[in-house]
């Protein structure tokens, strides 16, 4: 896909990227948005929505203009590069050892970024190991002569200093030489810095819990901190980041400063939500609360839709975190809510959540017609019957689109006619993967498969439990078939009997949000495409769809059991909820007749509820006959009003599960039955007056139920001829007008 894809209010010389960063794509310059505090910029969505591809954009387009780094805090090379040296480095310290590499190497105006700060106090974490022996200590100090510019002072002050001592005790002493060794280092260190160089040290350092002043004492009480440990080592890496960015801004500062360098710099943390990046983002904001104010702009992704529970203190509304979607014609306004105490106040109150964008529905049209490129058009029919799948299934999120786009412009040919253009057959619709390992492509596979992958596989939660790693993928696969948490329980308990170690739904549900998947009062699986996705590997999971069948057999059994009357919240009855997996399973029959039987008894109101949630049935794996179903087509067995009703509930089941476009006449279908179940209510209510006078009860049943269907019949046929779901739902919201 192209990186720009549904950025362009973001990216261009007016948006959002460009006024914070003070310079444009092209290196215009552009009046600054906010002043000396900054927010930390927090984009959020869920996978696919694009968060790690804008990152890729800033660094392409204004990477060029103003400093700046990338770092991919899910990345296992700066834990593997710690762990090498435990008592000398840190993932945090490794990062950040990586992003002043980056800064020193930015060959724009002004040119690389010195940064003696954060040297001063790496070298001090580095010579701080109290286990480690002379060479070591050297080599770990020596190790950090690259992240200054060659030729600078402080570049071999610390290494010269290291050396020299090490001279002087070689063969002396055996025993561990940290604190000599420290001490010796920062004594040199001070006595060949200039009076400018003690000065910046000993405002930062000076700084630092317990120096009071005295910039040596805070860098050997930074060592000692990042030994002990836990909250302490937490301090001390956070603490760095701040020499950082103080490095950062001294670069901004002086003549040279001033003339040569424009904006402001970037620091890009992609996964940001992990627990590397939340230690970076945590402290940054601390240190904004406390009025340590920086020009450094961060970005950093994160999938919770509220950017992260640890953005929230417990007990705290954050109903006044600043939240801003693109396109809203408009740039973000914000600045800290004022009476904030630091140390107390939440650290929502130093962040700009924005919101990624969907693709609307002229963007996702335009992405598929790129890819198609030379392939040949298909029928017109044809593709808006595409165009709607990808709607339909995308719901506007990037990756689904551009994946679904890739596979369906090479296979027109496999969707010869509009009725076959199904979901189903665009989720089977072959894609190709990318290389293996050594750059060879891959077979091509179905484009289901690809996503699956990449949206579930891929990102998984971070805080799954290990032994659950294996299996999360069929956990979820089963409970594509779920509504509230107890029909997902019932389906868990079965799933994972015999395992020792077991998720319940309600630790699913939690970490599905943290993964940034929405949520959806009526389906377990709160967004459509996904839930198509896992429908479709369900089915797949056995021969001849056998775990689709067992686990709405299953799900069956459990309503059985809980008895008919029984109340359920989305289902009105225990009875409707079996009634729906019958449905998804076993076809019409049996739920036409209690449906029907349940027309002569049950108020016309709740009756309705019970049919909506009824037919909102995934439809897979056998022919789709519910047109001929719903025009009347089929010989059905029964009396009238079982055949009125088998024909209203296979319209809403079109309407409902809506696996593909409406044709023009569901509105019509849908209003038939329904005013001919008003005309026998109404007659009903005649015979009544005849028996029992115009107050009884069978009266005033009969009566406001037909008056009710006539109303229904006007209303989902609107519905339906608006493209609209009949029932509201979160996950099928998007669908209408298309």
């Amino acid at each position: 896909m192209p990186d720009e894809l549904g950025f362009d209010e973001l990216l261009d010389d007016g948006g959002l990227i460009a006024r914070l960063l003070g310079k444009t794509a092209a290196g215009r310059r552009r009046e600054l948005l906010y002043g000396t505090d900054l927010p930390v910029v927090l984009l959020v969505g869920g996978p696919g929505m694009g968060k790690g591809r804008l990152l890729r954009c800033i660094r392409t387009s204004f990477g060029p203009r103003v400093p700046t780094a990338y770092v991919d805090c899910a990345l296992t090379d700066s834990r593997v590069l710690a762990e090498e040296r435990p008592g000398s480095r840190s993932e945090v310290t490794e990062v950040l050892r990586k992003v002043a590499l980056q800064y020193g190497d930015w060959g724009g105006d002004g040119g690389g970024i010195a940064v003696p700060r954060l040297y001063a106090g790496l070298a001090a974490v580095a010579a701080s190991d109290p286990l480690a022996r002379a060479a070591p200590l050297v080599d770990e100090v020596a190790r950090l002569d690259g992240i200054l510019p060659p030729g600078s002072f402080w570049r071999g002050v610390l290494k010269g200093t290291a050396k020299n001592y090490v001279g002087y005790l070689t063969g002396l002493v055996t025993s561990p030489l940290a604190g000599p060794f420290l001490n010796a280092l920062l004594d040199g260190l001070f006595a060949r810095v200039s009076t400018e160089g003690r000065a910046a040290l000993a405002a930062c350092y000076g700084e630092y819990p317990g120096a009071g002043g005295h910039p040596q004492a805070g860098l050997r009480a930074l060592g000692e901190d990042f030994q002990q440990g836990g909250e302490a080592r937490r301090l001390a890496e956070g603490f760095l980041f701040r020499a950082l960015r103080q490095d950062i801004d001294a670069a901004y500062h002086g003549v040279r400063g001033r003339m040569s360098r424009v904006g402001r710099p970037a620091l890009l943390l992609d996964h940001a939500d992990g627990s590397l990046g939340r230690r970076l983002v945590k402290a940054a904001l601390e240190d904004r609360e406390r009025g340590h104010h920086d020009r450094l702009v961060v970005f950093a992704t994160a999938r919770r839709e509220d950017g992260g529970r640890f953005l929230h203190r417990a007990g705290s509304s954050h109903d006044g975190m600043a939240t801003w979607q693109p396109f809203t014609g408009t740039l973000p306004e914000w600045s800290r809510p004022p009476g904030g105490v630091p140390d107390h106040a939440p650290l929502w109150r130093g962040v700009l959540l924005v919101r990624m964008p969907v693709l609307t529905r002229d963007r996702q049209k335009d992405e598929i017609s790129r890819l198609r490129g030379g392939h040949g058009q298909p029928d017109n029919a044809v593709r808006l019957r595409i165009h709607s799948g990808v709607h339909r299934l995308s719901g506007g999120r990037p990756r689904f689109v551009t994946r679904l786009g890739e596979a369906t412009a090479a296979v027109a040919i496999a969707f010869p006619t509009p009725e076959e253009c199904t979901d189903w057959a665009i989720l089977d619709a072959r894609v190709r993967a990318g290389e293996d390992e050594q750059g060879r492509p891959v077979a091509d596979r179905p484009v289901a498969d690809v996503l699956v992958d990449e949206l579930v596989v891929q990102q998984r939660p971070e805080e799954l439990p290990p032994e659950h790693r294996g299996h999360w993928l069929d956990l979820l696969t089963h409970l594509s078939v779920a509504h509230d948490v107890e029909c997902a329980q019932t389906l868990m308990r079965a799933v994972q009997e015999g395992r020792t170690e077991q998720l319940n739904a309600y630790r699913i549900a939690e970490l599905l949000e943290d993964t940034g998947w929405p949520g959806c009062p009526r389906h377990f699986i709160g967004d459509l495409g996904l839930r198509r996705l896992l429908t479709r590997r369900l089915y797949g999971l056995r021969a001849g769809g056998a775990a689709w069948h067992a686990d709405h057999a299953l799900l069956q059994g459990h309503y059985r059991d809980l008895g008919d009357r029984h109340p359920d919240a989305l289902f009105v009855t225990a009875a409707a909820h079996r009634m729906h997996h019958l449905l998804a399973s076993d076809g019409a029959d049996l739920v036409t007749r209690y449906l029907a039987d349940s027309f002569r008894t049950r108020p016309v109101d709740e009756w309705c509820e019970e049919l909506l949630a009824i037919a909102d049935a995934a439809l897979i794996g056998v022919d789709d006959d519910r047109y001929a179903r719903a025009l009347g087509e089929t010989q059905v067995r029964g009396d009238t009003l079982r055949r009125q009703v088998d024909r209203l509930l296979h319209a809403v089941w079109l309407t409902e599960d809506r696996t593909q476009p409406l044709e023009e006449i569901v509105p019509g279908v849908l209003r038939g039955p329904l005013r001919e179940l008003s005309e026998e209510l109404a007659k009903v209510a005649d015979e009544a007056v005849r028996d029992q006078g115009p107050e009884g009860a069978d009266v005033a049943r009969a009566a406001d139920g037909a008056a009710l269907l006539i109303r229904m019949a006007r209303d989902w046929g609107d519905r339906a001829e608006d493209k609209q779901p009949l029932k509201r739902c979160v996950c099928t919201e998007h669908i209408g007008f298309g």
